[in-house]
């Protein structure tokens, strides 16, 4: 029997949303978690007809299918009806400071966030083996900036650093404003100031497979990964899909995401003239050029974002990634 038939027990309650699998969410409500099924309310947009302030009753018009592809994201605070022993069905969601989502691969356009009312964005990288893949990287800081997630830039396995390049864009990305911190599991190197930054805060780690995620984790908190790793299986299995996620607690306070799977962050719903907002050092120079708004700073005479390029103020090497990006969304 569905839970949205079995509701005698009904008695109303908040938590956060820490887990989802097939459709059931694990709620926390005061470290306890409750097994959650959504109503069919929250899969439904009701479109209503303009009545006066003091209409008590509203007519339904019509109703749409919502365009996600999940109502809910791993960090929701969501109120939910107790429907008996430790299950319950969500019925409300409460609004989030902000999410990050990515455009699933369907027919129709439908976004799939991932991850809502986030502190950090935590990109983490390799300085080697595998080698940074920065042009990866500033799309992924581009769709934190849009989503307004503050970022935080983490090089793992520093114990390997022997290009000065690596320290070049880390410096380039300090100097823009990202913070960047390198670590090291083995020697141990700035583990603690990442503790100490991500202490009390829910972080989201995004990053390709092989860039250390999971010795990182371990580095802040024995025994994490294996936790981590059994969600990130379960995750891996489907195609284009993060329907396994789980948020875990850190012992010395706070809360970690990790995205199994996650190659691309898409920059949903964002047009190719959007791009430029979204790499932050472009910022002063947009509204400057000779076309003004219009400007795609691209191949228009005296445009000031093309002049920072040229003076060393913006690196050439971001420049040519937003190019690129613009490129690939105007397509």
């Amino acid at each position: 029997m569905s839970l949205e038939t079995n509701t005698s027990h009904e008695e109303t309650l908040q938590g956060t949303v820490y887990k989802k699998s097939q459709r059931h969410y694990g709620v926390r409500v005061n470290g306890h978690l409750i097994d959650c099924e959504v109503s069919s309310r929250l899969r439904k947009h009701l479109e209503y007809p303009t009545a006066a302030p003091t209409s008590r009753r509203h007519r339904v018009l019509d109703v749409h299918k919502i365009r996600v592809v999940d109502p809910i994201a791993i960090g929701d605070v969501v109120q939910f009806l107790r429907a008996g022993d430790d299950v319950g069905i969500i019925t409300h969601v409460l609004p989030r400071r902000n999410q990050i989502a990515r455009q699933d691969p369907g027919v129709r356009p439908t976004e799939q966030v991932i991850a809502a009312n986030i502190d950090y964005l935590v990109h983490v990288i390799a300085c080697a083996q595998p080698p940074p893949k920065w042009a990866l990287l500033d799309r992924y800081l581009a769709s934190a900036e849009k989503a307004e997630i503050p970022s935080l830039i983490v090089l793992t396995k520093s114990d390997l650093l022997k290009d000065e390049a690596v320290r070049h864009e880390a410096e380039n990305f300090r100097r823009i404003g990202y913070r960047v911190i390198f670590t090291s599991a083995a020697t141990g190197q700035d583990v603690e100031e990442l503790r100490e930054t991500l202490r009390d805060k829910m972080c989201v780690f995004v990053g390709m497979s092989g860039v250390g995620k999971s010795t990182l984790l371990n580095a802040l908190q024995p025994e994490l990964a294996l936790r981590v790793k059994q969600i990130s299986h379960a995750s891996g299995k489907g195609k284009h899909t993060t329907s396994h996620l789980e948020m875990f607690d850190f012992d010395f306070g706070g809360r970690v995401v990790d995205t199994p799977g996650l190659k691309y962050l898409t920059l949903w719903e964002m047009e190719g003239a959007e791009v430029a907002e979204h790499f932050v050092e472009m910022r002063p120079y947009l509204g400057k050029c000779k076309f003004g708004a219009d400007c795609s700073h691209d191949h228009e005479p005296d445009c000031a974002v093309k002049c920072a390029v040229d003076a060393d103020a913006i690196s050439e090497r971001r420049y040519k990634s937003y190019l690129t990006i613009k490129e690939k969304i105007s397509a």
